[in-house]
């Protein structure tokens, strides 16, 4: 409980410090239910909010008179909150020998800042820190059962031989660019580099957006808060793992009692859209994974994204 009140404190004192500058907060999932499925990933739920330490930054970009300027040379520093939790289990979920099983269950439950610096409508940088817990104590075997216990009205899944409980500290750092090519054509990166106990990796994410809103919109936290309207995405991603807890267990203990070797080459293709109003943010993104592990039975899995942001 100490650890939850520090974190609400946390929270807290962030908010009331910078109160007067545009702020966000939402909610976003990640569900292959969907697609009529319930194994490897399987889920993951995010509770985002963020400002801009820049007071001015608001009145600049609503003011029409400053709007095309300070889109070509304002630099605005952000900070953002993540809480979330990600589920995994295999195909066979109701198994009781793990030796049937194409994924290990594992649970990951995590606390969030990032710092982006943005220095044009089309780049930005951020660096990060999370602090997380696997394991029984991120309840994803609770939470995942109740779900499917009263929602669902299926029977719980038998979580045997979990990912094990731990600490799991990471840093991270993004940069993300676009080209134009016409006028609402933007030819997209993005650079992601995780250095974690959970997770060790980094990736190229690709595409083409086309629409009105920012080029930049699909690869993290509000930009150009001021638009309105819609765009599409189509893309992917090229990742390189050196360290997967979800299947690989500890670099440091051999305390997980079922794991498999992960594949260090995935890949992930993309199709998203993004519609934007006053005070308001809906993103959509379909994403077909490849195997994690080459034990899974099926080449590639679909997950659908889902986020909506209320600005202000």
């Amino acid at each position: 409980m100490k650890l939850v009140h520090l974190i609400i404190s946390v929270l807290l004192l962030s908010a009331s410090q910078y109160l007067m500058a545009q702020e966000y907060a939402g909610l976003s999932i990640d569900n292959d239910l969907f697609f009529g499925k319930d194994y490897y990933y399987s889920s993951g739920i995010f509770l985002q909010y963020g400002y801009n330490k820049d007071p001015n930054a608001k009145a600049r970009e609503e003011h029409a008179l400053f709007q095309e300027e300070s889109n070509k040379h304002k630099r605005i520093k952000s900070v953002h909150w993540t809480l979330g939790q990600q589920i995994f289990n295999p195909i066979g979920r109701y198994d009781s020998i793990f030796a049937q099983m194409d994924y290990p269950f594992s649970g990951h439950v995590y606390l969030e800042r990032k710092v982006r610096i943005q220095t044009s409508e089309h780049r930005f940088k951020i660096w990060g820190v999370q602090l997380g817990l696997s394991g029984p104590p991120s309840m994803s075997q609770p939470i995942q059962n109740a779900y499917h216990k009263w929602v669902l009205g299926l029977p719980p899944l038998s979580w045997v031989d979990q990912q094990p409980a731990g600490v799991h500290m990471g840093i991270q750092a993004q940069w993300a660019a676009s080209t134009n090519s016409k006028s609402e054509i933007h030819f997209t990166r993005h650079f992601d580099l995780q250095l974690g106990t959970h997770q060790t990796q980094a990736s190229i994410r690709t595409g083409i957006q086309w629409g009105p809103l920012n080029p930049l919109t699909f690869y993290g936290p509000p930009v150009a808060i001021a638009q309105s309207g819609w765009s599409t995405h189509l893309g992917i991603q090229l990742k390189y793992s050196l360290q997967d807890f979800n299947l690989s267990g500890s670099l440091f203990n051999n305390k997980a009692p079922f794991t498999l070797p992960a594949n260090s080459f995935r890949n992930t293709l993309e199709a998203g859209f993004a519609y934007r109003i006053p005070n308001w943010q809906f993103i959509a993104v379909a994403k077909s994974r490849s195997k994690d592990t080459a034990s899974q039975k099926y080449a590639r899995h679909e997950v659908l994204y889902l986020s909506i942001l209320r600005i202000w």
